[in-house]
């Protein structure tokens, strides 16, 4: 189980890392990608998604921007370049 939640944040952090997400991902971009879309799809249930997504924040590697509808993620490390 450990494994599959490590699999699914190095997918979220790889997704957040393409040049797509340069002004951040909404949750759904995670769970379902469109047929232009060129960032690799984030494997798993949505709950699952939830959870590594709510590690890596805690980890400080994906931060928020909670100020509009939705809320919006990025990777910390791209977010301060």
């Amino acid at each position: 189980m450990q494994a599959d939640r490590e699999k699914i944040k190095a997918q979220i952090l790889k997704a957040l890392h393409h040049p797509e997400a340069d002004e951040g991902l909404y949750f759904r971009n995670f769970v379902h990608l469109h047929e232009e879309d060129e960032r690799i799809a984030v494997e798993g249930a949505k709950i699952d998604v939830l959870d590594a997504l709510n590690e890596l924040i805690r980890e400080g590697k994906v931060v928020i921007d909670d100020n509009a509808e939705e809320v919006v993620f990025f990777a910390s490390d791209v977010l301060n370049n």
